[in-house]
């Protein structure tokens, strides 16, 4: 009786475990694949990965690529399960989740929210798996975002995707005029920000609602790109404080405040797209997200070129990683869906949509987003990694409450409210407090 009771209980717990495991979030089962029970059986390991897809399109090729991870690993038996989620909230789920214990094995970020991630201790380290595996080439992904990835000997993540920032042109407007393109420009090594200003300016037409210029006043195109391309920076050398009250800095800021004082670009932030696609604005800053909804849209004949020079050459880069849960019960299994997400012909078909650019310099990656036409001239968004400024991480302070301040900030400036010079002091002055 005794022993009856005994197996009875074992049975209980071996029960309640498989009930514990299927109920467990990120840590997945491991579950018989086989129909016997011999010692050759052949084990599943499920791994769930997650995105924010921007649209139904998108999601299709989230789900393709699902189906080649499987396809890929079915001979080591694990499943790939995509799990996307909508925009709305996205992090704020991420990071309950992780509270909680049952977030994804994998799952996309943006470059900037990384050190928000890894700070919690909850992002697992891959360089062990690096190390360990032969067949993985890290020197295929672009060296300026890994090194991103990389703090303290660890490494957290691989890139999903990359995006410089480009001027996008209607070639119609400029040829009407009788102007030379930013590209053609660009080639005789004569753009920057002096003859974007002429061209602006002689594209300017109030009369018929169309402008020289557009960009979204949000951090990328507008403060990160003109405060960068004057030669200043919006953070101190080592990221640990404000450097927007530098002269440098407020050269930037005094460029935008001219082009909003001289009517060059539309007023309305959410207009300048919509315009650009209705053939009212000649130049558009952004980066490759813009395209497939141009590609749609527009009716006139249109390129990109690189951004234009200022002090120095700039652009921003966009970027975005994956990174593995730390508390992923297979942590090896995760590496091997890793690998197939980040692969060239992965990012490949991502890139096809026309809303990234592949993270890796490899030739293959290089080929296919260069086919991946119009614009005729993708190799401006490729041109521009080398010296672009990355969308990093701020490892030492708080990113979100340093670019609200320096945001409402710059509206009173752009407005006329308060100066550059004030701009800058007060940003510094008011950010203080985010870094440790």
């Amino acid at each position: 009786m005794l022993r009856k009771r005994t197996l009875s209980w074992i049975a209980l717990v071996a029960l309640l475990a498989t009930v514990l495991a299927a109920c467990g979030g990120s840590q997945q089962p491991t579950t018989s694949t086989g129909g016997g029970t011999g010692s050759g059986e052949q084990q599943s390991i499920t791994i769930r990965w997650r995105t924010r897809p921007g649209d139904a399109a998108e999601q299709r090729v989230y789900e393709e690529l699902n189906a080649l991870v499987n396809e890929k690993l079915k001979d080591k038996g694990i499943t790939a399960v995509y799990d996307p989620a909508p925009n709305q909230g996205y992090f704020e789920k991420l990071k309950t989740e992780l509270a909680a214990g049952n977030a994804p094995d994998i799952f996309w970020i943006g470059g900037v929210e990384l050190a928000d991630f890894v700070n919690t201790g909850q992002i697992l380290d891959l360089k062990p798996l690096i190390d360990a595996d032969s067949s993985f080439q890290l020197s295929n992904f672009y060296p300026n975002v890994i090194e991103q990835l990389t703090r303290d000997g660890k490494i957290y993540g691989l890139p999903r995707d990359i995006s410089t920032m480009v001027v996008y042109y209607n070639e119609d407007l400029f040829k009407a005029a009788g102007l030379k393109t930013p590209k053609e420009l660009a080639a005789e090594g004569n753009w920057n920000w002096e003859t974007m200003l002429d061209a602006a300016r002689k594209l300017t037409d109030p009369a018929n609602q169309q402008y020289g210029l557009g960009f979204g006043n949000w951090w990328g195109p507008a403060w990160g790109y003109f405060v960068y391309a004057a030669g200043g920076s919006p953070f101190t050398p080592d990221r640990r404080g404000c450097a927007l009250n530098t002269p440098a800095s407020i050269e930037g800021a005094k460029m935008v405040r001219l082009l909003y004082d001289e009517k060059l670009l539309p007023a309305g932030d959410a207009d300048g797209e919509a315009l650009f696609n209705a053939g009212k604005v000649a130049m558009y800053f952004n980066g490759r997200w813009f395209t497939p909804g141009v590609r749609t849209n527009a009716q006139f004949n249109w390129d990109v070129a690189v951004m234009p020079e200022g002090k120095v050459k700039s652009t921003w880069l966009f970027w975005g990683p994956y990174l593995v849960h730390a508390k992923t019960a297979n942590p090896q299994a995760a590496w091997e869906v890793l690998k197939v997400l980040t692969s060239a012909e992965a990012t490949a078909k991502v890139a096809a949509l026309g809303t990234n650019i592949p993270p890796r310099s490899d030739q293959a990656a290089v080929d296919a987003f260069l086919a991946s036409t119009p614009p005729a001239n993708n190799q401006a968004f490729l041109d521009g990694i080398p010296y672009a400024a990355l969308e990093a991480p701020v490892w030492d302070g708080n990113w979100a409450d340093f670019s609200g301040t320096v945001q409402s900030l710059w509206d009173q400036m752009i407005a006329g409210q308060i100066t550059p010079e004030q701009f800058g002091q007060q940003a510094c002055e008011q950010t203080a407090s985010t870094f440790k």
